[in-house]
């Protein structure tokens, strides 16, 4: 990549600014879920991996 100030910029184009800040959830089962509009975290965006994986992510990066 000759310009990755350039890759940078494409990369960021579509996804959106946060209107607010973000609102994190934690499920009964430990899952963190943020209700954000962009957020693939969110399991109401369609783009959000399916439930099962969000309990992966959230127990790999737990403290």
């Amino acid at each position: 990549m000759n310009d990755p100030h350039r890759l940078a910029g494409a990369l960021l184009a579509e996804q959106g600014q946060p209107g607010r800040p973000a609102r994190w959830t934690i499920d009964s089962d430990g899952t963190r879920t943020d209700d954000g509009r962009y957020s693939y975290r969110n399991p109401a965006n369609p783009f959000a991996p399916p439930p099962h994986r969000l309990v992966r992510v959230s127990a790999a990066l737990r403290p």
